[in-house]
Order: structure tokens, then sequence, then C-alpha cells
């Protein structure tokens, strides 16, 4: 979990979460990393993210390997019958107020692109929506954002292209309500 209070102490959990990542899949895949300045991105290192066991070398011995990494959440028992599902991250919206600024938010969108998701807990509007705007600009690829009310319009404007269908979807489906509804109180109303 990711909830550095300040600008330092999230690049520097960054740089961490970076260079376990790079361990992780030395470890697991049959890849050698030589410029570790290098952007991370599973297809550079010839690895199909939907195949991820397809591509995990195979131990020698039967026994299982300790990774000792100080993040908790990459630190498992790893052997040749586990699966690697790939990495996962959460950030609260406090820590998301820094990695969304200038300095970082490349270094964020590195690491969010190497796991398979990325949770935001506690994010302002604004935020889900910068979250969305820089995975749609530099990735160029499909963005799921999930959110439960008005206060995601924000993010839903910044998909510009999927609420227009959304718009349409609610346009269309409120207006046969509408007009089912007015059609039995009309009714109901000229019987008596």
């Amino acid at each position: 979990m990711i909830e550095e209070n300040n600008e330092e102490d999230l690049k520097n959990k960054f740089e961490q979460i970076r260079n376990s990542m790079i361990d992780k899949i030395e470890e697991l895949f049959d890849v050698n990393i030589q410029d570790k300045n290098q952007r991370l991105n599973w297809n550079s290192l010839g690895i199909d993210i939907l195949n991820l066991d397809k591509y995990r070398k195979r131990f020698q011995s039967e026994t299982s390997i300790r990774y000792s990494v100080e993040d908790s959440s990459i630190n498992d028992q790893i052997n040749d019958n586990e699966s690697f599902e790939g990495f996962a991250i959460l950030i609260t919206g406090q820590a998301l107020i820094y990695a969304l600024s200038d300095n970082l938010k490349m270094k964020f969108l590195e690491i969010g692109t190497m796991c398979k998701s990325v949770i935001c807990c506690r994010v302002t509007p604004i935020q889900k929506a910068q979250v969305v705007e820089l995975v749609m600009k530099n990735e160029k690829q499909t963005t799921l954002a999930i959110g439960d009310g008005a206060n995601d319009v924000s993010m839903i404007q910044s998909l510009f292209f999927i609420f227009f269908f959304i718009f349409l979807f609610w346009f269309f489906r409120s207006s046969y309500w509408s007009w089912n509804m007015w059609s039995r109180r009309s009714t109901s109303c000229f019987s008596k």
C-alpha cells in the first residue's frame, strides 16, 4: 500500500517498488535487465502479460525459494508449481496528490503499467480524471475506471468517447421509462 505524505517519501517508495519488481522479474523469468534505469515494460522484456506462467523459468530443485525484499506484497514463497499472477498496487488519495505531480507522474505510470491492477482509494473526482487522462495520453491503452455516483462526472468527462455512449444509453433508457410512466399516468387520469 502506498500512503506516503510527501513527494520525497513517495519517490523513495516508487524506487523501492521498482527495484523489487526488477528483482522479482529477474528471479521468476529468464530475463536479465542490464539497464536498471530503462523504463520497465513487459513487451520490451519479451513477456506476454496475459501468459505470465508460460514465460516462467523452471527451478532446478523442488524446494521453495524465499524472496527477500522489504515490500511484503512481493515477499512470498515461490516454487515451481506456483503461478505468478502479476503485480498490483494500492495507492491512497493523499499519496496520489504527489504521484500525479510533474516530477513523479511518469514513474507512477511506469509502475502502474507493470501491474495487472492499480487501485486508487479515497481519491477526489479530479484525481480520478487525472489518472484516466495520464494512461490514455501516454499509453494509448483501454482504461477501466469504476465509479458509483455523481462525484465521478469529471472522470467520465475525461472519457468523452465512452461518456457519449453512456449518455445515449441513459437518454434512450430514461426516455422509455418516462414515456411508459406518462402513458400509464395519463390513462389513469382520464379514467377517473
